[in-house]
């Protein structure tokens, strides 16, 4: 017996309209945190197994409850409501113990197809049936608890008279209107942000866009995007790269490329042996002159080396220039090399002195 999403039901003499179905499969644990819904064969279903969850709300709208119907079973079908108790009451033991996934959801629900559970079911004998106590373990960091119990199949009928008809519509019409509302007030909020992008004064750059989204881009990413510079070792998260460009001239790239966010700059511009260091994000960038090569080293605080370390420690002066031009970055003024780094040729940007 299979139901559909705004079928009219009468469950025990009381009626109630389908909001959501879901359909489960039982499947086989293979995850570590799996295992522990493995069971005698007596108290598991088999792998493949199938049932649909149905969620039902009276037509006034004021109760819900969920009737389960396993494929194979044509005689006894679970009514249930969710329970505020974490564990079976006195009496219950366990019947069936499993994992299953969702593999298709309709209606207005709160389950994914993919979602995986482990549950298990308690049940009590008493006259007429059982009753049922359920616990699932979502995967995704959510558990569930119903109660109920186990009722014949008759009880629960399909209504197809002009009221339950009525009902049926009603229902889905609300359904509709509430997507339509929810696509519209997207299209709203999309259409308001491209006005936004329009009249805004801002540097509409990709850049700024993820900036205000709160995902700031990164010298790091700059480095990967720029030809400039080249990978030249990748381990354990930290990056060294080999730049084309002088060090002074690599850090103004890089101030650049974040939009003069830097702090805790600190510096030591002694021709031949300069070494640089800031902090942008949560990375920290050593930009030393190694061999006649401008190195730049990446990677987080926590990742930093005894030897990175040793240099930052011997690197305590800044002499705030670079700061200075990171506040001019930060401010929109584009003349910041121009009055703090002027080049001794204007083609040249390898070449570029300090001047104080």
């Amino acid at each position: 017996m299979e139901f559909n999403c705004y079928d009219v039901l009468e469950v025990q003499g009381s009626r109630y309209v389908i909001t959501e179905k879901i359909k489960y499969n039982e499947i086989i644990p293979k995850a570590d945190q799996e295992q522990a819904y493995k069971a005698k064969p007596s108290m598991q279903k088999s792998p493949g197994d199938y049932w649909h969850e149905y969620g039902l709300e009276d037509v006034e709208g004021s109760d819900k409850i969920w009737v389960t119907i396993e494929y194979n079973d044509n005689e006894w079908c679970t009514v249930s409501r969710t329970s505020y108790r974490k564990r079976a009451p006195k009496g219950f033991t366990l019947h069936q113990i499993g994992l299953e996934k969702v593999v298709a959801v309709d209606g207005d629900s709160g389950a994914s197809v993919g979602d995986r559970a482990g549950y298990k079911e308690y049940q009590l004998p008493c006259e007429g049936g059982a009753s049922v106590f359920f616990e699932e373990n979502w995967f995704k960091g959510e558990k569930m608890f119903a109660e109920g119990a186990r009722v014949p199949l008759r009880n629960i009928r399909l209504c197809n008279d002009a009221e339950a008809n009525a009902i049926s519509k009603k229902k889905r019409n609300q359904r509709l209107k509430k997507r339509f509302e929810g696509v519209a007030t997207s299209i709203g909020i999309g259409v308001l942000f491209l006005l936004f992008l329009f009249w805004s004064d801002n540097d509409l750059s990709w850049h700024s866009i993820r900036a205000m989204f709160g995902v700031p881009y990164t010298a790091k990413e700059h480095m990967h995007d720029t030809s400039a510079y080249y990978t030249k070792t990748d381990s354990d998260g930290d990056y060294v790269y080999t730049s084309s460009l002088d060090p002074v001239s690599t850090a103004l790239d890089l101030i650049d490329s974040v939009n003069g966010d830097i702090k805790n700059e600190r510096d030591n511009l002694e021709e031949g042996h300069e070494v640089i260091v800031f902090y942008s994000g949560d990375l920290v960038y050593i930009i030393t002159n190694t061999d006649g090569q401008t190195k730049v080293k990446v990677c987080e605080q926590s990742k930093l080396t005894q030897e990175d370390w040793k240099i930052i420690d011997r690197t305590l002066i800044s002499s705030h220039i670079l700061d200075n031009y990171a506040t001019m970055v930060r401010l929109g003024d584009n003349t910041g090399r121009e009055r703090l780094y002027p080049t001794s040729n204007s083609n040249n940007t390898s070449n570029t002195k300090l001047y104080y």
